[in-house]
């Protein structure tokens, strides 16, 4: 008897949350400025053109190449993952501009192989945990596009439907570079009266506005160095509640990219 009281206890706590947070969250809906995705914009290109100074052979074609002690660590199969902009997000008008960078080795691996991977959309919902749900929309030349539902549980849980394309060339023997736009990204509204309707591109809770991902792939020891940078948009954190809106916008960043690069070589080396 007493356990069943001590459950329900917490049961009613959980549900008086629930509540509690659902008119708060409610109140957290904006819409993305054109200000902020300027300034967004701003910052991708400045990043563009440091990429593609490496991918043209005027600087270094890995990232790791400029560290060879990281690098001989991810030969030796560590995950490097790191934030850029001296470790912490870029806070624009309206917005934070999350910049990560991270590096893996695939071992027994060609590029077109782990390419084959991050273009097969239909299989990321059972590669990827936070995916759950993925489809390839349309495949034209070397553009991939695919759509992903992308779920994380709390106490305020997203749900947010992205569209990607994506686009892999070969830049020189052995080596290659990825370009990932996801800008048609949806928040499903997970209120308590909602029936799961979707708020227009630009607009919702801020989770995630735009998503972008920049790969360099080489072949080295007898597998590949998978580098991967992401840019990520999201809404800024309002003062006093960060509570709502913090656990995603400050871990899920960080938490994608080391996903991504851990789970592919995963499936890549099974």
């Amino acid at each position: 008897m007493e356990r069943r009281s001590c459950g329900g206890k917490y049961l009613r706590r959980g549900l008086l949350l629930a509540v509690i947070a659902a008119p708060l969250t409610a109140q957290l809906v904006i819409k993305l400025s054109q200000q902020t995705l300027n300034e967004f914009e701003h910052y991708v290109q400045t990043v563009e053109n440091e990429l593609n100074a490496r991918w043209s052979g005027q600087k270094p074609f890995l990232a790791l190449d400029e560290d060879p002690a990281e690098k001989q660590r991810v030969l030796a199969g560590e995950l490097f993952i790191q934030q850029m902009n001296k470790r912490q997000p870029v806070s624009i008008t309206d917005g934070l501009i999350h910049d990560w960078f991270g590096a893996i080795f695939i071992p027994r691996n060609t590029p077109e192989q782990v390419i084959q991977i991050l273009e097969d959309f239909d299989s990321h919902k059972h590669i990827y945990p936070e995916i759950s749900r993925s489809r390839t929309v349309s495949r034209s030349g070397f553009n991939v596009t695919g759509a992903w539902r992308l779920q994380q549980k709390g106490l305020v849980p997203v749900i947010l439907d992205v569209e990607d394309t994506v686009h892999f060339a070969l830049v020189a023997p052995g080596k290659w570079k990825g370009i990932a736009y996801a800008r048609d990204i949806h928040e499903v509204d997970t209120g308590l009266f909602s029936r799961g309707r979707e708020y227009p591109v630009g607009e919702g809770h801020g989770y995630l506005w735009r998503l972008y991902a920049y790969w360099s792939l080489e072949v080295l020891n007898g597998g590949v160095v998978a580098e991967c940078r992401t840019l990520s948009l999201s809404r800024d954190i309002p003062t006093g509640l960060g509570w709502a809106v913090g656990p995603y916008v400050q871990k899920q960043p960080r938490e994608s990219l080391a996903s991504t690069l851990t789970n592919t070589r995963k499936v890549a080396t099974r």
